[in-house]
């Protein structure tokens, strides 16, 4: 049995894993969210599903996630074979804001400080947590779910303002993310970011989804196209069945890169 521990799964990118993971008969899934009773849509999917256990931690709370990762370790006998860190700061009032669109900079510091919490210092501390049972299993992969946007290359290309707190703190996540590659290169890891594309994760917002959400995201795809680039809004089923594809196929050589959820490869080389 592969056991795969997957953090921010209550609903979008995180949600699908779940889902596709626990539809493999050989695998242990392990779905941690903030709260339990609110992950309406999770408890949908994982319905009478006896290979999937939900646990509640915040990765903004070190403590809670080591109180994950001892349950984890109750379940699979002190082992995690792969971690799949999803958790990300994405309040889309506040999301398109690039350096001008806050009121105050008083505002903008507030904004900045609650997605590096989340964004970066929790990449950090959701591998610190449940590094001891992945030092103990056998495919030691840890995957970061990164952006595009977290590459100042593409930024530069794109020209893009805005965004200006997501992309910056999952920067610097990516760095988090490459700095726990070289960290963990000598012990067999395979440590990567995985670009997931652009996922329109809109209709597990709340309980009905957020239509207003989906067609910022459907403008935002239009404005990429606009601009030359190759951008194809797709669907948490669709990106997550790639992502797997990468996941499963990881080697050596992909350990610290940011990859492609279409190619497997290096996103920008």
């Amino acid at each position: 049995m592969t056991s795969y521990a997957i953090i921010g799964a209550s609903r979008g990118i995180g949600l699908e894993y779940v889902r596709q993971l626990a539809a493999r008969p050989d695998s242990t899934v392990f779905a941690v969210v903030r709260n339990a009773q609110k992950s309406i849509h999770l408890q949908a999917a994982i319905k009478g599903l006896k290979n999937v256990h939900v646990l509640e931690a915040d990765v903004t709370d070190y403590k809670s996630l080591e109180e994950a990762a001892k349950k984890v370790s109750e379940v699979t006998g002190g082992k995690l074979d792969v971690l799949i860190h999803n958790a990300a700061r994405m309040d889309m009032s506040v999301f398109w804001k690039g350096y001008d669109d806050f009121a105050s900079m008083e505002e903008l510091d507030a904004d900045f400080i609650t997605s590096f919490k989340t964004n970066t210092l929790g990449v950090i501390h959701g591998i610190s947590a449940f590094l001891p049972l992945l030092r103990r299993g056998t495919d030691k992969k840890i995957v970061v779910i990164s952006t595009g946007g977290a590459d100042v290359r593409n930024i530069h290309r794109q020209g893009a303002a805005g965004i200006a707190a997501y992309q910056i703190t999952k920067c610097a996540a990516l760095m988090a993310t490459t700095k726990w590659a070289s960290k963990l290169q000598g012990e067999g890891f395979v440590v990567v970011s995985l670009a997931p594309g652009l996922v329109d994760t809109t209709g597990t917002i709340g309980e009905h989804g957020d239509s207003a959400a989906h067609d910022a995201m459907v403008a935002a795809a239009e404005g990429f196209v606009k601009k030359g680039m190759s951008v194809v809004l797709e669907t948490p089923e669709q990106s997550v069945s790639n992502q797997l594809k990468v996941v499963d196929g990881l080697k050596p050589s992909d350990n610290g890169l940011l990859l492609s959820h279409q190619t497997g490869k290096e996103l920008w080389p």
